[in-house]
């Protein structure tokens, strides 16, 4: 009897061993896959911010182009303009 009642003991406690190294395998594989999706998720946010935010800096390099380009042109043409008046003189 007794020894029955330590053999039952001692199969319900490798049952209960086993059933937590299963859990706690299951818990790891889910914790894991669950970290990889919010990893992928992470790393595409942010190329997607880093493609907005390359946009807006080719855009303001390409206003400022135009801005420098206009500038350029308006400096010439009064060079252009002082040359002519000093040939008229």
């Amino acid at each position: 009897m007794i020894i029955a009642k330590i053999a039952l003991e001692l199969t319900d406690l490798l049952v209960c061993a086993g059933v937590f190294l299963v859990g706690s395998v299951i818990s790891f594989f889910l914790f894991h896959v669950a970290l990889r999706r919010k990893r992928e998720k992470l790393i595409s946010e942010a190329e997607a911010e880093a493609e907005v935010l390359r946009k807006e800096k080719i855009l303001q390099a390409k206003e400022k182009f135009f801005q420098l380009k206009a500038e350029h042109e308006k400096y010439i043409g009064e060079k252009n303009n002082k040359i002519t008046q000093s040939e008229n003189r």
